[in-house]
């Protein structure tokens, strides 16, 4: 828990009374490679954490397989708008290979936020980032021609890169196989 812990502590300090109630709330599960920890069309009830692992956002469109976002160690992830909402999500979430999952019911989640407002704080911080990756993400779609859009991928993704299959990859980038292929060729 530890990890988990700093890695809350690093978006937004927390007083040591909301550190040890939070820590109280938290479950752990570990999920085998290609299990779904979150399915498209229910309500996300859980804040996550990636305690070990690899997960990813993705949806299907047209039979088209769309990924949102990858999240390894240490990493928190949500289906925000579900979670927030209470809105079936549109997306679903799986383990790309075996993964431990910390999670925070969303009752604790609100019950922790009125409470204590250095958890207030980290929330909310927490949501911005989360708003953060979105714009970018849109916005790379939208003005990036697919190698820029591979090479950002690589700064942020690199270090993943052997975890991540080529079609993940392609879906993330949204293009296809073929494409990707052309333009790793190139490089």
């Amino acid at each position: 828990m530890s990890e988990y812990l700093r890695s809350v502590n690093q978006i937004s300090p927390l007083s040591e009374e909301a550190a040890e109630e939070l820590l109280q709330c938290v479950r752990t599960k570990t999920y085998p490679k290609g299990a779904l920890i979150h399915t498209q069309g229910n309500v996300c009830k859980h804040l996550f954490f990636v305690k070990s692992g690899l997960v990813k956002h993705f949806y299907y469109h047209h039979d088209n397989q769309y990924v949102l976002r990858f999240f390894d160690e240490n990493n928190f992830f949500i289906a925000t708008d579900s979670f927030f909402n209470d809105l079936p999500a549109e997306y679903s979430t799986m383990a790309l290979e075996e993964t431990t999952i910390c999670y925070l019911k969303y009752d604790d989640f609100e019950h922790l936020c009125q409470k204590y407002h250095s958890f207030e704080s980290f929330a909310r911080k927490f949501i911005s980032r989360v708003a953060y990756t979105a714009i970018s993400k849109l916005k790379n779609l939208l003005y990036l021609d697919a190698t820029e859009r591979y090479a950002k991928f690589l700064k942020e993704f690199g270090h993943l890169q052997q975890r991540i299959s080529l079609g993940d990859t392609a879906g993330y980038l949204g293009i296809s196989q073929v494409t990707l292929s052309r333009i790793r060729s190139k490089k």
